[in-house]
């Protein structure tokens, strides 16, 4: 088992990376958790199926109770957060209890936020289960859930107790589901780290085997970088939205047909060419970054059918307020934050990307 040591704002809390999926409740006399507090698992349908002998050993084990939730993005809403407010009301927990978040990012997010407000914070324990949720929304604290149909426009910043990995889970998974947490990883090598974006590239057929030893490398590697990105200035964690402002758009003009990691990796190739239109960056770097994620099997091209339709929803991206900024590159590992763009030249590095032909 690997362990790293995160430290996000003020909290300091441990990252466990392992391939045991029978482990995690394991730890929790490491971390001062007491198996005699009322614990909650919050889960999805889908997962709870998957992994239904693991939940319901814990259970058995400890004084759990557990919920599950519909999967879907739609469900990333207020209504289900009244949910999980009326199943911790009604099963009676308190300021010692705590919410094992075992799922996917929204479950992560749904769960944290939860566990964040009642009674002005009870503890959390993270368990992710998705590739994306292991490379990037299971550390740094962020809550969130949508809102007037606007994505994450509501949330908080709340750590867990400790978050335990483990790449046993991704061979569970669906091969789509599997592939959305490469557009993040993907993002990861372009702004900080080339050599990770080296290793994507080469290990590609290694890594769709799922062999345990790439994916805990790319896991490993991931969360090292945005825990340097959130340990530094705080203007820098502006480069971890790399690629998300188009892929807002995408996501939601799509009505979540394209998945979140998919819409980032398309956000990252308009983000690429707005660059090279920007700053006379090189086309190999969009070349280099189309070719990977191709290998991959992630989407290279989406049709906008409606540009008003995607610039209404890039300009209720919480990111902007009155004028649109980007984050864009000037090179692998070297990202301006803040970059003022128009809804021309937005358009423009759309049509000249994943929108053109």
């Amino acid at each position: 088992m690997k362990e790293m040591i995160a430290m996000t704002g003020s909290s300091k809390y441990r990252v466990y990376i392992d391939n045991n999926m029978n482990k995690f409740h394991t730890l929790f006399e490491e971390n001062k958790i007491k198996i005699s507090e009322k614990i909650f698992i919050f889960t999805d349908d889908l997962v709870y199926k998957l992994h239904r002998d693991i939940i319901e050993c814990i259970k058995m084990e400890t004084n759990c109770r557990i919920l599950c939730i519909p999967q879907g993005e739609p469900k990333k809403n207020i209504n289900t957060i009244e949910v999980l407010y009326d199943f911790l009301l009604e099963n009676g927990a308190n300021k010692n209890s705590i919410i094992i978040a075992f799922g996917g990012g929204l479950i992560g997010d749904l769960a944290g936020f939860a566990a964040s407000t009642y009674m002005e914070g009870i503890k959390l324990i993270n368990v992710p289960t998705t590739l994306l949720a292991q490379v990037d929304s299971c550390i740094a604290g962020k809550v969130t859930f949508n809102y007037k149909g606007i994505k994450n426009l509501i949330g908080n910043f709340y750590n867990p107790i400790y978050v335990y990995i483990c790449t046993g889970f991704l061979k569970t998974l669906n091969n789509r589901q599997f592939k959305d947490g490469l557009g993040e990883a993907i993002k990861y090598g372009i702004i900080k780290d080339k050599e990770l974006l080296s290793f994507l590239s080469s290990n590609y057929k290694h890594i769709l085997e799922r062999e345990n030893d790439k994916l805990t490398h790319i896991v490993k590697e991931c969360l090292r970088i945005k825990l340097e990105v959130v340990s530094e200035d705080k203007g820098l964690m502006d480069i971890l939205n790399f690629g998300h402002n188009i892929g807002y758009g995408i996501e939601t003009t799509s009505n979540f047909n394209i998945s979140h990691g998919e819409a980032v990796g398309l956000g990252i190739l308009t983000s690429l060419k707005l660059s090279e239109n920007k700053f006379s960056i090189s086309s190999d770097i969009y070349n280099k970054v189309e070719s990977i994620m191709s290998k991959f099997g992630l989407p290279v091209k989406y049709k906008v059918d409606n540009y008003s339709s995607f610039m209404y929803a890039i300009n209720h991206d919480k990111k902007n307020n009155e004028k649109i900024r980007f984050v864009l590159l000037k090179d692998i590992g070297k990202c301006e934050v803040k970059v003022e763009v128009s809804e021309k030249e937005i358009i423009t590095a759309l049509k000249e990307s994943v929108s053109r032909g």
